[in-house]
C-alpha cells in the first residue's frame, strides 16, 4: 500500500545472499614483460567464494588454475614455455546494477611446475624447469563482469604480477595479460533482506 501511494516502503528486490560459491572455465592470454615472447591461449578454471557486505558490495576470494604458455625464438629455433600456477585473488567487488559488476584487488600466484619445449612437433625436446627459476609472485587484478541471469555471468580479468628475478636469468617471473571466462553459481546462502 505504501509503495503504491507514496513510492516508499521496503524494496522487493533488495534481498541478497551473504555467501555464494561459483565455478567455471576461463581462457588465459598471459605474456611476460620481456617483449620477445608471444602468448598463446590456455584453458584454466576457477572456484570463487563471495561474501556480500550489502547488495552492491562484496569481497571475493578463491582459487584459479592458471596455465601460462608463450613462445619465443632461441638459437634460431622456436621455443615454448608451459607454466602452471594456482592463483589466489582477493577482490573488492562492486555491483551498481543487476547486470554489471566491477572488481579490483590483489592476486597471489603460486608456481606449480613448468617445462620448456624446443623445436617443432617432429623433433621436440621437452625439458622440465629446475626448482627456483620460477617463483611465487604477487600483483593486481581488475575484473568486469556481466551477469547473464541469476546463475551465469561472463567476466574479463586484466592481471599483472611481478617478482624480481636475478639479472643473469633469462626467464622472468613478471607476467601480464587477460582472462575471459564464464562462472556458474552452484551454491548460495539463504536470501537476506
Amino acid at each position: 500500500m505504501l509503495i503504491q501511494q507514496y513510492n516508499r516502503g521496503p524494496q522487493l528486490d533488495s534481498n541478497y545472499s551473504k555467501w555464494s560459491f561459483r565455478l567455471g572455465p576461463q581462457l588465459n592470454r598471459i605474456n611476460t614483460d620481456l617483449g620477445t615472447t608471444t602468448p598463446t591461449l590456455t584453458l584454466g578454471g576457477l572456484v570463487e567464494i563471495e561474501y556480500r557486505f550489502s547488495k552492491t558490495v562484496g569481497l571475493v576470494s578463491g582459487a584459479q588454475f592458471t596455465p601460462i604458455s608463450y613462445s619465443y625464438i632461441e638459437a634460431d629455433t622456436l621455443a615454448k614455455d608451459r607454466l602452471k600456477y594456482i592463483s589466489y585473488p582477493l577482490m573488492l567487488r562492486l555491483q551498481p546494477t543487476y547486470r554489471l559488476s566491477f572488481g579490483l584487488g590483489i592476486i597471489y600466484q603460486a608456481f606449480l611446475n613448468g617445462q620448456k619445449e624446443l623445436g617443432e612437433e617432429e623433433a621436440k625436446l621437452t625439458t622440465p624447469y629446475a626448482k627456483g627459476i620460477f617463483k611465487n609472485s604477487i600483483g593486481m587484478i581488475g575484473q568486469l563482469s556481466y551477469h547473464l541471469n541469476a546463475r551465469f555471468n561472463v567476466f574479463a580479468n586484466y592481471r599483472w604480477v611481478k617478482r624480481t628475478s636475478p639479472p643473469t636469468q633469462t626467464q622472468t617471473n613478471n607476467t601480464i595479460g587477460f582472462q575471459l571466462g564464464v562462472s556458474y553459481l552452484f551454491l548460495k546462502s539463504k536470501l537476506r533482506p
